[in-house]
């Protein structure tokens, strides 16, 4: 089985139904997305960095309202 991928935690976080459960979630997403970056470097063709944009600013967002 092999090791889920930023995109698959990025779901899982989006669609966690337990509001205790989020945070965490969020958090291993955002580092899952954090390491990509960090293998891929300079490698990352405009329309990627662009989805991780997006996917980082609606973790930032889910976030936000959790805390309101």
């Amino acid at each position: 089985m092999s090791s889920p991928t930023w995109k698959d935690l990025y779901d899982k976080a989006v669609l966690e139904p337990h509001p205790d459960k989020v945070a965490q979630h969020v958090q291993i997403a955002c580092d899952a997305i954090h390491e990509y970056r960090l293998q891929k470097g300079r490698w990352l063709p405009p329309e990627e960095r662009e989805e991780i944009e997006a996917a980082l600013k609606a973790l930032f967002v889910l976030i936000q309202r959790r805390a309101a």
